[in-house]
């Protein structure tokens, strides 16, 4: 556990810290907690570090894990196993936030002096209905100063932990392109491209490449959708938007290529493409003559009429 401490500082020696900034790492980069069963719980722990002598609150948020964690080298065999659902929030800290305080008691590396470090415990919790495939969420230390010394000091995150985990059970990674449609209710050419996932796993999806063709395959325009997740057994709508003084009426070929985890899924379909529907912004507004108001008259004699038959009851 030293050694990776020491990795972690030797960042810290390529940037000497300057007496105006405080930074704070985290030990190992990325931490592997095995199989987990669903509806189980499993205890991780890691270091949080720092250089500094001076008193720091580091604040642990977890957050959702990038795909391309599992692109990486070292995940080349898993990388078709990986479920994209959202666990960080499973993850719970019995203490947060921490304080690093500066101790007599220091550790001495070739790249420097270590003032602090703390160890951190957490808690995984899988639920029951959890995608049976690999995982992945962050855990980033957000430091703050309890006191500032000079005019100003920055405080410098250095980087956050991985945690990767296996939910047991079978993970298959499918989908399928089932349509390809325009929006007929939107005042653009948006077309929607409609993917459902077969398999088990939650996957981000989007379009790299959305191609309105001619009938005789020549190219008229494309582009791409934006991202999408979408859980198993779900449909997901991917949207492209194109340019109605480019794309005219008729009947055109359509093909949507889309991307998800780390597999790629296309199809072409005809269809035919209608006018864009004109929207109409016109706001109505009182009749006015001359720049006066008739209706605020004929309310405020109305108004009149009432108030003097409510006099003549009373009197």
């Amino acid at each position: 556990m030293l050694f990776l401490i020491f990795i972690i500082f030797s960042i810290f020696a390529v940037n000497p810290v300057s007496a105006k900034e405080l930074q704070v790492g985290v030990s190992p980069l990325m931490l592997d907690l095995g199989t987990v069963g669903k509806g189980e719980s499993v205890v991780g722990s890691f270091f949080i570090v720092t250089s500094s002598k001076d008193e720091i609150v580091v604040k642990l948020k977890s957050s959702r894990s990038n795909f391309d964690f599992f692109k990486k080298k070292e995940n080349i065999d898993i990388v078709h196993y990986v479920s994209e659902e959202d666990s960080s929030g499973w993850v719970y800290f019995p203490e947060n936030p921490y304080v690093l305080k500066y101790e007599d008691d220091q550790l001495n590396t070739k790249s420097g002096t270590i003032s602090d470090w703390e160890k951190v415990n957490f808690v995984l919790n899988v639920p029951d209905d959890a995608d049976s495939c690999y995982h992945a969420f962050k855990i980033e230390p957000i430091p703050y100063a309890t006191k500032e010394e000079g005019t100003s000091v920055d405080i410098i995150a250095m980087v956050a932990i991985t945690v990767k985990f296996k939910v047991e059970g079978d993970c298959e990674v499918r989908g399928e392109i089932l349509d390809i449609m325009q929006d007929s209710s939107s005042k653009y050419i948006d077309i929607g491209v409609y993917f459902k996932n077969t398999g088990t796993a939650t996957v981000s999806l989007f379009s790299p490449e959305v191609m309105i063709l001619y009938e005789n395959g020549t190219l008229l325009d494309k582009t791409r959708s934006g991202y999408l997740y979408v859980a198993p057994g779900d449909i997901g709508v991917l949207n492209a938007r194109f340019n109605p003084n480019k794309v005219h009426p008729g009947n055109y070929l359509l093909n949507s290529t889309v991307a998800y985890g780390a597999n790629t899924t296309s199809k072409q379909v005809t269809l035919t493409i209608e006018e864009p529907k004109i929207i109409d912004a016109t706001v109505s507004v009182p009749v006015t003559t001359d720049g006066i108001n008739y209706n605020f008259f004929l309310l405020f004699a109305i108004i009149i009429l009432i108030a003097y038959k409510i006099y003549k009851r009373d009197n």
